[in-house]
């Protein structure tokens, strides 16, 4: 019966890009995907029947999966081999079924996944590969709780998928370089895309922002730059704090852009650590920005939460107060460089995780809202990353001769 729906008589097409996912590599062609060499995505589809609902996904050639299922929330991960992506969503409706919605990308080198964001327990009923064209099927059948069992895997050919880790090894520092280490970490990346409007991702746009600051920083020859990802793959947040401290980073500056619901809502603003939020608006946005990992079908539940008493630490404190001196040079600078800022409370602080390296000042840089017609254009745009850039140099180098004068006292 489910043939007869991947064949149609069920299963309606839909040309998927979630608002969330798909909308964005719509510029992918057909003929580049046949003519690729790796493996591609060409659709995605939902069906209903019986109760049941399954997922399709149409593929240029036959691949090996690995997916499993996990709670707190409930969410079908399936793993792949790195693939390229051609799937238009301009009418995307990613909700059918038990499916909620929908994100794919890079989880690792030699790794994609797709996380099925689901609106209950169920538990893999049917799985397969489907020839004459390939495709792969998932039949999910809704179940009570007390039946869900989390971490159900299945498995193509005993597929699994590689385990290398995603963050680069630390580069040594040369010999008599004496230059000041800058983090700059590109929010988002992957398999999580971060603030989504239309075709406009935040993950390119941190990525695009990052790669001209590092390019204005190293010019100066004052800096050494480190990227936390150089390319669109997902990196969890304490593998970006790990990174910041593995390379002895002077300072960290992760970089984001935003929705809201409020279209007028528009200008950047920074963010520094805090165990208590400074308002409503950051503890939302730290909540969010904390959820990353959980978007990306990582399983949290060996780890325990990060308890307070860090904050308590003599070094943590100084590292706070500096990332605090930092963040009001930055919003000096870019007010100087008429980059537009939030009106009120341009500097805001919240527990966000990427922030928490106890030894590397740390700030969160929201470039601006998505949501906002004019801020998005902004955005986008080559003179704005350039005023980032060099607002960003200014500011540290007013921050590293303030730590100067300090020592030298």
């Amino acid at each position: 019966m489910f043939d007869a729906m991947a064949d149609g008589k069920y299963l309606k097409t839909i040309r998927f890009a979630a608002a969330v996912f798909f909308a964005a590599i719509a510029f992918a062609s057909l003929a580049d995907i046949a003519a690729a060499r790796d493996p591609a995505v060409t659709g995605v589809r939902l069906g209903v029947n019986d109760g049941k609902t399954r997922v399709v996904l149409d593929l240029t050639t036959a691949v090996p999966y690995s997916a499993f299922l996990l709670e707190n929330p409930y969410r079908l991960v399936i793993d792949l081999p790195e693939l390229d992506w051609s799937v238009d969503g301009a009418d995307a409706d990613g909700k059918r079924g038990v499916v909620e919605g929908l994100r794919y990308g890079l989880f690792r080198a030699g790794n994609s996944r797709v996380v099925v964001d689901l609106k209950g327990p169920v538990r893999i009923a049917a799985n397969g590969a489907l020839a004459k064209p390939d495709r792969l099927m998932f039949d999910l059948l809704p179940v009570s709780r007390s039946k869900f069992k989390a971490g159900q895997t299945v498995a193509l050919n005993n597929w699994k998928p590689p385990t290398a880790a995603a963050i680069p090894v630390p580069r040594a520092k040369p010999d008599g370089d004496t230059r000041r280490v800058v983090i700059i970490d590109p929010g988002h990346g992957g398999v999580d895309p971060g603030a989504v409007r239309g075709s406009t991702y935040e993950k390119r746009i941190t990525m695009a922002v990052a790669e001209e600051v590092r390019r204005q920083l190293e010019a100066s020859k004052r800096y050494r730059v480190v990227l936390t990802r150089n390319r669109d793959i997902f990196l969890e947040l304490r593998d970006r704090v790990r990174l910041a401290q593995d390379n002895e980073g002077d300072i960290f500056i992760s970089l984001h852009a935003d929705t809201h619901p409020k279209r007028t809502t528009r200008g950047a603003s920074i963010y520094t650590l805090s165990e208590r939020a400074s308002d409503k608006e950051a503890a939302r946005l730290a909540a969010k920005e904390n959820k990353v990992d959980v978007i990306s079908g990582i399983d949290l539940t060996p780890y325990s939460p990060d308890t307070g008493s860090i904050l308590l630490d003599l070094t943590r404190r100084r590292t706070m107060e500096e990332s605090s001196v930092f963040a009001n040079m930055l919003i000096a600078q870019f007010r100087k460089k008429k980059i537009n800022m939030q009106p009120i409370k341009t500097h805001r602080f919240a527990g966000f995780a990427v922030l928490k390296a106890p030894d590397v000042p740390s700030v969160l840089v929201e470039l601006g809202y998505l949501s906002n017609k004019t801020d998005k254009k902004m955005l986008l745009s080559e003179a704005f990353r350039k005023k980032v850039g060099r607002a960003v140099l200014a500011s540290l180098d007013d921050f590293f001769k303030h730590i100067d004068d300090l020592a030298a006292r």
